[in-house]
């Protein structure tokens, strides 16, 4: 059987990810998993791990019309959440949060086109 060890998210400046990833997502730099100048080990509560990688491009990604892979984080109050993090300057994807059979959920950007979701269950 196997486990999901991280997820890689590929990005264009590794330097300018680790700020965005840090300072507007709240996730820790590892100290245990640093690889600079190709690859850094974020950290958030539960032990999720996200593996920023150095890409040459960013990327072009047709949400949500194309295949891919989409990080979905969980919250409590999505509508506080997306205002915070409009204040920070993440532009979402749906001007609202839209309904699904299971709750409430919007979709963004980083900065390099990788698109992440953030849902709140009923």
């Amino acid at each position: 059987m196997l486990e999901i060890a991280m997820n890689q998210i590929n990005v264009a400046n590794l330097e300018e990810a680790i700020a965005w990833y840090t300072e507007v997502l709240g996730f820790k730099l590892s100290k245990e998993h640093y690889y600079p100048p190709q690859a850094v080990d974020l950290v958030q509560k539960g032990e999720i791990r996200l593996l920023l990688y150095k890409a040459q491009n960013p990327t072009k990604i047709d949400y949500p019309n194309e295949a891919q892979s989409v990080i979905i984080f969980q919250t409590d109050d999505l509508n506080k959440i997306m205002k915070d993090y409009s204040e920070k300057g993440v532009e979402f994807i749906y001007p609202e949060a839209r309904e699904f059979p299971a709750g409430i959920f919007n979709a963004f950007k980083d900065p390099y086109g990788n698109v992440h979701e953030i849902v709140q269950f009923h």
